[in-house]
């Protein structure tokens, strides 16, 4: 077979839907905590991010600049998803109830609106994870820019 058939047809399986498996469920107390330690490493690990690129005075770069606001965005993040985990998995005092096709509600333990609202809110968190990959990619594309007109100005 020549190599654009081959191509072809792999190109033809690899766009065959198939279950994606996506979604992780926490179901044994050894999964949530170990998703949890995830969760605080990842935020420690942006601290010392941050702390590091104020040592070095590198916000002087419009770049590092941006790779610092995305930090503090995925700091956000994972408090936010720490504290949604904490009262869905590990205290579960809420849960999503399906109703329909095309309706959920929140159910807490003790029936209170304002807990309800709070976990409807914590659910949201692509409020900080969008904008932090947003940051997070400016920041290198800016940073890679840079490094291109540099060693243009050096080369050339």
């Amino acid at each position: 077979m020549k190599p654009a058939v081959c191509l072809f047809c792999l190109a033809v399986i690899w766009s065959l839907p198939s279950p994606a498996f996506a979604i992780q469920l926490h179901m044994g107390n050894e999964g949530i905590i170990v998703h949890q330690l995830g969760h605080i490493f990842f935020m420690l690990s942006m601290v010392g991010l941050m702390f590091t690129i104020n040592s070095k005075k590198l916000t002087r770069q419009k770049g590092w600049r941006l790779i610092q606001y995305a930090a503090l965005f995925f700091i956000f993040w994972n408090l936010n998803t720490l504290a949604a985990h904490f009262l869905d998995n590990q205290i579960a005092v809420v849960r999503i109830k399906t109703l329909s096709l095309s309706q959920m509600t929140i159910v807490s333990q003790s029936d209170s609106q304002l807990l309800a609202g709070i976990y409807y809110f914590l659910k949201l968190d692509h409020i900080w994870c969008v904008p932090a990959m947003v940051f997070l990619f400016s920041g290198l594309n800016c940073l890679l820019r840079d490094q291109v007109r540099r060693s243009d100005s050096a080369g050339g």
